[in-house]
């Protein structure tokens, strides 16, 4: 599969696009990479993570990241993205965070996740 994530704040608009997207059946292990766009790469830190939630948090770190951050997500020490935290939030990286666009204590307003086929090519490029 592949990625896209857009993200959206006030009139700011950017994107990461990643050519390698899965998540394992079992463990929900993530797998991302080959990134490209114009919100910088938060999401690569979190390749190989296991996704964890409050109840179910299999990584080794000191902090319980999923009890700290209150939502789901493939936690590493704990995020530089994080699109399951707090709406709203600009304070203590508790947000809906894309480090690399706008840093850990600033909450984006929208976020939006869209993956496809990596073989998918677009109706209009199969004409050229």
């Amino acid at each position: 599969m592949s990625l896209r994530v857009d993200l959206r704040d006030k009139e700011e608009h950017v994107f990461a696009k990643y050519s390698t997207f899965g998540v394992a059946k079992r463990t929900y292990k993530l797998s991302v990479g080959g990134y490209s766009g114009t919100a910088g790469d938060s999401l690569s830190y979190h390749n190989n993570c296991i996704f964890s939630t409050k109840d179910r948090d299999p990584a080794p770190w000191i902090t319980r990241c999923a009890i700290s951050y209150q939502g789901g997500w493939w936690y590493k020490n704990c995020h530089e993205a994080n699109l399951n935290g707090l709406y709203g939030i600009d304070h203590k990286h508790q947000g809906v965070i894309w480090k690399s666009w706008k840093g850990e204590d600033h909450s984006i307003q929208f976020t939006e996740m869209k993956m496809r086929p990596a073989s998918f090519v677009s109706p209009v490029n199969r004409a050229k």
